[in-house]
This record gives C-alpha cells, sequence and structure tokens, in this order.
C-alpha cells in the first residue's frame, strides 16, 4: 500500500484576512516599534533588560537629540515608520526576517531582543495596507522591497509563492544614518477609519509611552506626527523608614525580580487609584500597567480585591530572559499568558509578598481608630524615585525600619458628621456662603477653645 500525504500547508488568504484580524492597529504599530528597537540592540548592543535598574551617569548622559529616533507618522491614506537605529542585515532579511515564525537555526544572539515569535513585523504590514515598500540599511549592506499585497496574494500554489521579492542595496557610511524605513499606502478601509477617529492619537501616544517607560530618554526618543513622547513615569516611592519588598528568583531559564512598596503621593499630595497595582514587564517592555484584576492576583482564592483604601500600593514584576519565549507574554504582548507556569509561580509570590503592605493601608484607612494613625505620617515620607536607586540584590520583606528619627507629630485630624441644615446656618451666621465643611469644623473648634478659655 503506498503512502499517502493529505495537504497541510499555509494559506494566504488565511493569514491576510484571519491572522491580522486579532490584532489592533496600536498593537501594530508597537511591534513595528520593537522592530526598530530590536535594530538598536542588534547594532549597538544595547543591554534592555538591564535598562531599569541601571543607575545613569550624568557625566554620560546623552540628550535628547544624541538618541536614535524612530519616527512615526500616519493620515488615512499612509503610514510611514522610519528609525536611525542599525537597520537589518541583508543576510537576515533573506533568510529569517520574513518567514512566519522564528525557525530552528535562529541564533541565541537573535533573542535578545523584544522580538519573541517571529509574526509581529509582517502581522503589522499586512494589517495595514495592501502597498508595502521596505529600505533598509546597516554599516555593511541593505535591501529593498516593493510588495503589492494583492497581487502577491493571487499566487498562491507552493511554499515557493509565499517568497517575497528581496533588492540588495550598499550599506550606509555613518552609523547614524543605518536604520530602516516602512512605508505602507492604499491603507485597509478599517485602518483608514480607525485613523480618522478623534481618539486614536491620545491613545497610541499613552500606550507607547507606557510600554517602552524603560527605554524613553535612556536608549530612544520616539516621535508620533512630529510630536516627541515622553516616558511614562511609574510612581515608586522611597522613604527613609520604609523598606520596599523585594523577591528575586531564577526559574526555567527566567530572571524574576519582583518589588513592592507604597506609591509616591501625586502633586496634590494624595494617591491616585489609576496609577496603584501591579505593572509587568517582560524584557523592560511594559506588558500590563497598574493592573487590579485576578490576572495580578487580586481578588479570587486567597487574595484581597482592589477598593480605594489600597491606592497606595504599588508592585511591579520584571521578567528577564535571552530566550524570549519564556517569557509569559502574549503574541501580541500586551498581555500576560496565564497558563505560563513561571507567570504562576511568580503570581503565587506576588500574592505573599504584598500582604504585609496591604495590612500597613488596612491600620492606615482603620474606620476603628479615634485618632490620625502613624501609618499616614509613614506614607507622607514617600518620595518618587527612579528604580535605579532600589538594589534589587538584596530580599526582604516590606516593612517599616525602627528607630525612626521621624518627630513626632503634635496634631490629631478632627472628622465628625454635622447637618447639612445646620451648615448653612453657620455660613448664614458668619457671612460666609462659600464656606467649606473643613474650614468651618476648624472655626467651630476654634470657637470652642476661645469660648472655654482653653487657647
Amino acid at each position: 500500500m503506498s503512502e499517502r500525504f493529505a495537504n497541510a500547508r499555509p494559506r494566504k488568504r488565511f493569514f491576510l484576512d484571519m491572522f491580522t484580524r486579532d490584532i489592533t492597529l496600536e498593537d501594530c504599530i508597537l511591534d513595528l516599534i520593537d522592530n526598530s528597537i530590536d535594530g538598536l540592540v542588534r547594532s549597538r548592543s544595547v543591554n534592555i533588560r538591564a535598562s531599569a535598574f541601571t543607575r545613569d551617569d550624568p557625566s554620560s548622559r546623552r540628550s535628547s537629540q544624541t538618541l536614535p529616533l524612530i519616527k512615526v507618522s500616519y493620515s488615512p491614506s499612509s503610514f510611514v515608520i522610519e528609525d536611525h537605529c542599525g537597520g537589518i542585515p541583508l543576510d537576515d532579511a533573506q533568510k529569517e526576517v520574513f518567514n512566519f515564525g522564528r525557525g530552528n537555526s535562529a541564533s541565541k544572539q537573535e533573542e535578545l531582543r523584544l522580538g519573541a515569535y517571529g509574526i509581529g513585523l509582517k502581522r503589522a504590514i499586512f494589517k495595514i495596507g495592501n502597498r508595502i515598500r521596505i529600505r533598509s540599511q546597516t554599516l555593511d549592506d541593505g535591501f529593498e522591497i516593493d510588495l503589492d499585497v494583492q497581487k502577491w496574494a493571487e499566487k498562491d500554489l507552493s511554499l515557493e509563492d509565499w517568497r517575497i521579492p528581496i533588492s540588495a542595496i550598499s550599506g550606509v557610511r555613518q552609523r547614524t544614518k543605518a536604520g530602516t524605513r516602512i512605508e505602507i499606502s492604499d491603507l485597509r478601509n478599517e485602518v483608514s477609519m480607525r485613523i480618522k477617529d478623534g481618539s486614536f492619537s491620545t491613545v497610541l501616544a499613552t500606550q507607547v509611552s507606557k510600554t517602552y517607560a524603560w527605554f524613553l530618554d535612556r536608549h530612544v526618543q520616539v516621535e508620533i506626527n512630529d510630536h516627541s513622547i515622553a516616558p511614562f513615569k511609574i510612581p515608586f516611592g522611597k522613604s527613609a523608614e520604609v523598606v520596599p519588598a523585594i523577591d528575586s528568583y531564577q526559574q526555567d531559564g527566567v530572571s524574576i525580580t519582583i518589588l513592592a512598596t507604597l506609591a509616591a503621593r501625586s502633586e496634590t499630595g494624595e494617591w491616585k487609584a489609576e496609577t496603584a497595582g501591579w505593572y509587568v514587564m517582560c524584557n523592560a517592555r511594559a506588558i500590563t500597567i497598574a493592573d487590579k484584576s485576578e490576572v495580578t492576583g487580586w481578588g479570587g482564592v486567597g487574595g484581597a480585591s482592589f477598593q480605594p483604601k489600597y491606592r497606595g500600593f504599588l508592585g511591579m514584576v520584571f521578567f528577564e530572559s535571552d530566550d524570549p519565549l519564556a517569557l509569559p507574554w502574549t503574541t501580541t504582548k500586551r498581555g500576560l499568558h496565564h497558563e505560563s507556569e513561571v507567570f504562576q509561580h511568580a503570581r503565587n509570590r506576588m500574592r505573599g509578598i504584598s500582604q504585609p503592605i496591604l495590612k500597613f493601608l488596612d491600620r492606615m484607612y482603620s474606620s476603628e481608630t479615634p485618632e490620625e494613625p502613624e501609618e499616614r505620617a509613614i506614607a507622607e515620607q514617600m518620595r518618587a524615585v527612579d528604580l535605579s536607586e532600589i538594589d534589587r540584590q538584596k530580599n526582604t520583606s516590606f516593612h517599616v525600619a525602627s528607630g525612626s528619627k521621624r518627630p513626632k507629630k503634635t496634631t490629631t485630624r478632627v472628622q465628625y458628621d454635622a447637618e447639612n441644615d445646620d451648615l448653612v446656618k453657620i455660613r448664614k451666621h458668619i457671612k460666609k456662603p462659600s464656606l467649606g465643611a473643613n474650614k468651618i469644623g476648624e472655626h467651630t473648634f476654634n470657637y470652642f477653645l476661645k469660648a472655654e478659655g482653653l487657647d
């Protein structure tokens, strides 16, 4: 009996119509920025995994004008991303870059990047439009591609039809000129509509600011339609009294660092709920921002649900690996792979490390405490710091250092309920109709002291 085989090869239309459906336009652009940063890592040996904990040397710090630039520009009819991050070698472009998925021959050095699955670049450009032009140059060589996607998709009889025509070009002489330009025109209708949406620019800028918080103004600049994007500032707090929780360990080829502490107060002296929660990074790329869901251990079995009194909590988890496939991120790199053993183990430790902080906040906002608790005074000393000021090599649990020389507080917050009608009467009596409730409380308290001769 002769051996038979069933066809099991890919179809271009499936890839173009279905595989690109499950990713947003914003995520496509982030994938293309990843590609540019990978060029920077490849050409300049940037250690992206250590960037968050590297203390800047002011004497060697470069101004933003000297950092490599990634420029994104778009309109309803075209999209362009251009960088000066080193470019893509011709050999890589011919053998690996345009494959769908990583091959077994991918070198270890090629995996020291943000690219993990070998699909981001292709999925992004095919999602955005039908006419794709790419020009990339390194110091040694370069290439050009001019692809009409619709014509390319018409021929799909064999695997050879998946090949993309490429032309070799010369390299550049100056490192600052080496880079890649991707221009996409004849945009898909849904992409043009999304770009026309008035909220798109704001959403994209916010996502870039948060996703590349550890890269912007440190290793690279990003401009979107000529507007420079500033890095998102995570309000990590520190004081002489508060010792943050730190848990560093290794598992299955991944280095994991868990940090948790109190957040720094905002400019108005408050904690903001929108910045509280867990931040999760994979190779310094932010995957989850200020998460307060069961995904990062809130609620569920054995976990406290997030509530307003926990808005002072801030936790960060760094997953770092030479092999990006070992990291617990999804293919869009904007979500966590919940079933990952590495992540499940980390989440259990995240729950444990957060407990002393949540108990601290419970005491701080206890309804049974008649006077202002000591925890409130401790929290007010938290100041915003760069993560490089934290020694992540020393594992500790969250605690308040003993022997503090903090001056003893001489005041206590006094709070009580009063009838609204009575407040109106007081305002009329003292002829201050707009006086706030707090000021009325101060006025009546001072009045009592004076009337009783206690002042």
